[in-house]
């Protein structure tokens, strides 16, 4: 667990200077480094729209928990009691002292509530202001703002952290901007600031800031608040895991967002109580595709003919959370649905035309990003960095990169090699072990790398150095190691696909002896770059969980093999 500490010297929110004019400005975090931006937007509703449902996303919570039945439990046990002890009353007299007591007691516990009354109003107000104010805080990570030569983006998880958010706002659409700054940074995301959206209006000339000083809504001195928030290791993990998905290779699906509002319509009129409750895409090439919700069976038309390489049929469950988009799609020009498989994660982008969300959903809702109640529970946390290839990199190797992404903002992994001197797959390693620390992120929209430090400080060959040594992946990584390097491994078939196939690579099957000593049988489709696409194994970690964990150690040591093989590690 690390510390999290951050200064406001303002508020967020929206400051109208007349009917005219309205300057909307977030306060960022004045212990780290600054980014900065200062210009006037030109489509006001389109921002209002996407930060708006950018919160909806940060307080959101569908974790199911249990309901709380103590107090229902403590009022049955004094009925009980009362009961009993009525049994035990034989005679009139008795029935009628104990009656006077419990009339006595009413009349005392009456005068209490009076004497209390002013105590508990003053409680009440203060719990509201926790509420509207500071609450966040308690359970909340203020989102993380980018400001980059072309796109100012902003990154945030649900409370829930099953759902990860992304909001891009084009700088063309900020006219007269001053002077830029690019850089990451917190910023202040209260409930208030929320309110404050709904104050944007096409009719007033709006200017975003991005700044130490947010906007001046107090009077007199400017608000100064520190706080220590604590932040968990799985904040950091959640976002690796959203990278390596990200990068994985992505079934992608367009929509019409009237597709989209069919969908939600049926969701909100309608409560599944058997099971499945899934969205099904069938999908077959030259054919439009279709979303079928379950187990209502009810189709909806996407609009859009389906353009990829083979029929499938792909389940996605957690539908609930794309309620969070509702608001989005009036103002929508397009919807892509980007998919990476039966139970795995689905990301739902919404063009709105020079803005974008991005809603990111793990495989279902209680199986989050971070893998926090996986652990919680005992088990493992989801794996899918272990779908992408690593190779063995120097500090060296990793720093040069880092510079190069640093002083480009954003580029392709080619861009990035082709400056750094390196080779494109010894890149595409360093770029994952950089998203790894929390130094960059990928842009699944523009399908770039973009720099983005997630901490304070600067990126040192210290760091860099703990980063490559660190042992990737956890314990399936570590067996399938153990595996190759016992020799294993046995390919029994390994083939280019079809030229004409989208998604160039391998198609391997093996026999692989794991470390209790059974016989099991992994195939594997793997691209062109090691990234696994499509898997099975005979193993029952295999059959308990599939791919929705990450690969298994025996699908690891076949590509390790088959690495080995084309001599690239």
């Amino acid at each position: 667990m690390t510390t999290l500490d951050v200064r406001y010297q303002g508020v967020s929110g929206v400051r109208s200077a007349d009917l005219s004019e309205s300057t909307f400005g977030f306060a960022t975090n004045a212990l780290r480094p600054q980014g900065y931006l200062r210009g006037r937007l030109t489509h006001v509703e389109r921002v209002r729209e996407v930060l708006g449902t950018l919160h909806g996303v940060v307080v959101s919570d569908l974790k199911r928990r249990p309901k709380d039945r103590e107090a229902w439990k403590r009022w049955l046990a004094e009925q009980d009691q009362k009961f009993l002890l009525g049994l035990k009353v034989k005679s009139q007299g008795a029935a009628d002292a104990l009656h006077a007591i419990e009339s006595r007691l009413a009349v005392l516990d009456g005068r209490r509530a009076i004497r209390r009354a002013p105590f508990v109003a003053a409680r009440r107000r203060y719990a509201d202001y926790v509420v509207n104010h500071t609450s966040e805080l308690m359970w909340l990570y203020d989102p993380v703002v980018t400001v980059h030569p072309d796109e100012v983006f902003f990154e945030a998880f649900s409370k829930d952290e099953s759902s990860y958010a992304r909001v891009g706002i084009d700088r063309a659409l900020l006219k007269d901007e001053g002077d830029v700054v690019c850089g990451t940074t917190n910023i202040d995301f209260s409930r208030a600031l929320a309110r404050h959206l709904d104050r944007l209006r096409t009719y007033k000339d709006t200017t975003l800031q991005i700044g130490p000083g947010g906007v001046e809504i107090s009077v007199g001195d400017a608000v100064h608040r520190e706080q220590k928030i604590p932040l968990p290791e799985s904040w950091v993990n959640g976002f690796l895991q959203v990278q390596a998905t990200m990068t994985m290779a992505l079934t992608s699906v367009r929509l019409d967002p009237i597709a989209l509002h069919g969908v939600l319509r049926v969701l909100m009129a309608k409560k599944a109580r058997t099971s499945p409750k899934a969205l099904r895409f069938e999908l077959v090439p030259g054919k439009p595709a279709r979303l079928v919700l379950e187990p209502w069976e009810i189709p909806v038309d996407v609009g859009v003919v389906y353009q990829g390489p083979k029929a499938e049929s792909v389940r996605i469950w957690g539908r609930d959370r794309l309620k969070l988009l509702a608001r989005l799609l009036p103002l929508a020009t397009d919807v892509r649905v980007e998919l990476a498989g039966l139970g795995l994660p689905s990301f739902w982008t919404v063009d709105l035309g020079g803005v974008s969300f991005t809603l990111g959903l793990s495989g279902w809702t209680d199986n989050d990003w971070t893998g926090q109640q996986a652990k919680e529970k005992g088990g493992d946390a989801t794996r899918f960095e272990l779908l992408t290839r690593r190779l063995d990199g120097t500090v060296d190797e990793l720093m040069r990169v880092y510079a190069t992404l640093k002083d480009a903002r954003v580029a392709t992994d080619d861009a990035v090699a082709a400056a750094s001197g390196l080779s494109v797959e010894k890149t595409r390693s360093a770029l994952s072990l950089l998203a790894q620390a929390g130094r960059a992120t990928y842009d699944l929209r523009l399908r770039r790398y973009r720099h983005r430090d997630l901490f304070f400080d600067t990126f040192t060959a210290d760091e860099a150095k703990r980063v490559t040594r660190q042992q990737p992946g956890g314990p399936q990584a570590q067996k399938a190691q153990q595996i190759f390097d016992g020799d294993g491994v046995r390919i029994i078939m390994r083939r280019p696909t079809p030229p004409d196939d989208p998604r160039p690579g391998y198609k391997l099957s093996g026999s692989v002896k794991g470390l209790s000593a059974e016989q099991v049988r992994p195939q594997l489709h793997v691209d062109g770059e090691g990234q696994i696409i499509s898997g099975t194994c005979t193993c029952r970690f295999f059959g308990d969980h599939g791919l929705t964990k990450g690969p298994c150690e025996h699908l690891l040591a076949l590509r390790l093999a088959h690495m080995q093989k084309l001599g690239a590690s």
